[in-house]
């Protein structure tokens, strides 16, 4: 009988434990709601009624069921072998402390960098002593205040809250449907590219919120292959909504203005100018010629991105998803210019149909000859000059050696190279013949998204994504009326360029911060690191090596020749730096 009874109060007080566990995880998911809350002020709060109330009920499932699981897996358990209720408690308060204080953390994180924690993060914030941190820490006195005042509380007042438990139970279910209708409406917006929402998939931390794209598409509910479509076109739906430019473009009307003829050339190098394009060679030995210029890319359509839009190549999925055109365009729209645009592929990248030219109504790609392109800028010109408003010319001509995604032997590549060096030529003598080179601004740069295999004698494609000196060095070639020829050393990018075009043939008052990561060409100021990148991650390149941080701040350093350096570990200011100017044109709510 004695053993019995011991049983039944060891029951009875399990299911005391147990009750009074649930009061205070639910009291917890209230104050972790409340707290959580900050997410949605700190990102970009949506624009539309649908994704505002995605954002709330998101916020609430989402917060409520980290709540439960975290004690289902870490107290719930102990109610069935620590039978007294005081130890309970306080395994209960240091838990929740505990937690709550990371949750606060992380919304320092994320409200400076737009990353949630992880171990890197926390390894360098740690080890680096940031000093944003400091409030949470110091915060952690009173939560820890009171979570031991309510659970003394809730404990000593466990008989009459469980009379009540009644009036929980709505409320639980509430917590529930918001779970399950959050993660229904987000499968519904990412089958139907609806960015109010699915651009909210990194707002909350340790968040995962469903897709069922295969299943959709195997049952017939979306069209197979459409995802993966709009992907391409309008970039990633996930991208974060960004700011750009962040201010209003300003001029200067009272400056004359100069034509500009931009020649981007995918599929160039150092030793092809030098060894196979003696005219060009020679061009730029006579003007302004940067021998120290780098791409933001080794791959074409990147690079191009950040030569229009004066920005890293992270920055891409934003300004697809959002159609933006670059400021550049808009510049030129705004003064005036007579446009003109000619490509080997027809501006057949999604940068272009879908972002930098959206504004305008191009015909369906058509692939051409490096000639042609040549001819038809030629026959453009021609009649710019018979229209009788005499507006200032902006062209952009882009080449191609050999067509993209296709593996040419080197010889092949070398003839093309010789013959775009013959056109290039015919253009500067043309400009000259009709009078129009001493007032035109010539920018010659282009991808390098080859490699060569000497073995084989061919030149590849080069899709590595690689950050190298070598695959992101290009030549920079500008022709500027009244600036004296000279080789520059000092190191540039191209978003730089844009900074460029902008302050000096535009007339653009407003400061360069406010639409390009780039400096003024002509500014001789030194810096510290060059940006570069992908879609994913953004690489810094400073004179003794290379910074490569991904979307969740994981760093890699690589020494000059990309050896990853595994041991070396890059500082806090270095982090906030990259991160800080990676995250400038990202829409922060106040």
């Amino acid at each position: 009988m004695l053993k019995l009874k011991n049983n039944h109060f060891k029951d009875e007080q399990v299911s005391q434990i147990v009750s009074w566990g649930h009061w205070f995880t639910l009291f917890n998911i209230f104050v972790v709601i409340i707290l959580g809350s900050q997410y949605l002020m700190i990102g970009d709060w949506p624009r539309t009624f649908m994704g505002r109330f995605y954002a709330i009920i998101s916020a609430i499932g989402h917060f409520s069921f980290l709540t439960f699981i975290a004690y289902l897996i870490l107290l719930f358990p102990l109610s069935f072998f620590i039978y007294s209720s005081r130890w309970q408690r306080i395994i209960a308060t240091i838990i929740a402390t505990l937690g709550i204080t990371l949750l606060l953390i992380d919304i320092d994180v994320f409200s400076h960098f737009r990353m949630h924690l992880n171990l890197s993060i926390w390894q360098l914030l740690t080890t680096q002593k940031a000093s944003f941190l400091s409030t949470a820490f110091i915060l952690i006195p009173f939560i820890l205040l009171i979570e031991i005042l309510f659970a003394i509380w809730s404990w000593k007042k466990l008989r009459s809250l469980t009379k009540r438990k009644r009036f929980a139970k709505p409320v639980v279910l509430i917590f529930i449907l918001c779970f399950i209708s959050s993660h229904l409406i987000h499968i519904w917006a990412d089958a139907n590219f609806y960015r109010p929402i699915t651009m909210q998939r990194s707002s909350l931390p340790l968040s995962y919120p469903l897709t069922a794209r295969h299943f959709l598409e195997r049952y017939g509910f979306i069209e197979q292959n459409d995802y993966r479509n709009r992907v391409i076109q309008e970039g990633n739906p996930f991208a974060l909504a960004i700011e750009y430019p962040l201010g209003r473009i300003t001029f200067n009307t009272e400056q004359q203005m100069k034509n500009v003829v931009m020649i981007a050339i995918d599929g160039w190098n150092y030793d092809l100018l030098c060894n196979n394009m003696p005219w060009l060679n020679q061009f730029a030995q006579n003007n302004l010629f940067f021998a120290n210029h780098y791409g933001a890319s080794n791959q074409s359509y990147l690079n191009d991105f950040s030569l229009f839009y004066g920005l890293d190549p992270n920055y891409y999925n934003s300004i697809l998803a959002s159609h933006k055109t670059s400021a550049l365009i808009d510049a030129v729209i705004k003064q005036h210019y007579n446009l003109g645009l000619f490509s080997a592929d027809g501006f057949a990248e999604p940068l272009y149909r879908y972002a930098l030219l959206s504004n305008f109504t191009l015909p369906e790609p058509k692939k051409q000859t490096n000639r042609q392109v040549t001819d038809n800028w030629m026959a453009w010109h021609d009649k710019q000059n018979e229209l009788d408003n005499h507006a200032p010319l902006f062209s952009v001509i882009q080449y191609s050696l050999g067509f993209k995604n296709k593996n040419i032997p080197i010889a092949e590549l070398k003839t093309e190279a010789k013959k775009l060096d013959q056109y290039l030529e015919s253009i500067i003598s043309y400009l000259k013949l009709s009078n129009a080179f001493d007032n035109t601004i010539i920018v010659i740069t282009g991808s390098n998204d080859i490699s060569v295999n000497e073995n084989l004698k061919i030149a590849l494609r080069d899709n590595t994504k690689s950050f190298s000196r070598e695959s992101l060095k290009v030549p920079l070639i500008i022709s500027w009326p009244n600036k004296e020829m000279k080789q520059i050393s000092d190191v540039t990018t191209q978003t730089d360029i844009l900074s460029t075009l902008m302050q000096e043939a535009f007339n653009v008052t407003t400061p360069p911060q406010q639409y390009s990561q780039g400096k003024n060409l002509f500014d001789q100021k030194s810096r510290q690191w060059i940006i570069a990148g992908n879609e994913n991650e953004i690489a810094a390149l400073y004179s003794d090596k290379t910074v490569v941080l991904d979307e969740f701040g994981r760093s890699k350093v690589y020494d000059l020749n990309d050896k990853l350096e595994k041991d070396e570990k890059i500082s806090l200011p270095i982090f906030l730096q990259i991160v800080t100017e990676n995250r400038r044109f990202m829409v922060y709510d106040d």
